[in-house]
């Protein structure tokens, strides 16, 4: 995001969005039979906890960000429902920099 945030022209801002987890998402359609049950009928239940989100919440909270409810400038990373400082990994510069140079060369072919 820090990234995105010092190369985006003024007035268009970036920022990462964490909802937790989110059970109920498919998340582990792709896993084994048993992670897959436990996800189906079993994890929802940690949506009641402070351990998880659920999806209806997850959304509503998304929609803050974009909406400018939750206070997040560019840059930001918002765990949930508010901006919180993301891994010290995140914050160097040479590792942004990599990152968006990978990023432009994956997707240059899709460039129109």
């Amino acid at each position: 995001m820090h990234a995105y945030a010092r190369r985006l022209p003024a007035g268009v801002d970036a920022v990462a969005y964490n909802p937790g987890f989110v059970p109920g998402t498919g998340l582990a359609r792709n896993a084994g039979p048993v992670a897959r049950f436990a996800m189906r009928r079993i994890l929802p239940a940690m949506a009641l906890t402070p351990f998880a989100t659920g999806r209806n919440a997850a959304g509503r909270h998304l929609a803050d960000v974009v909406l400018g409810t939750t206070e997040a400038p560019t840059g930001s990373y918002v765990d949930r429902t508010r901006a919180a400082r993301s891994s010290n990994e995140s914050y160097d510069p040479r590792r942004e920099d990599e990152l968006w140079e990978s990023a432009e060369r994956f997707t240059a072919a899709y460039a129109a």
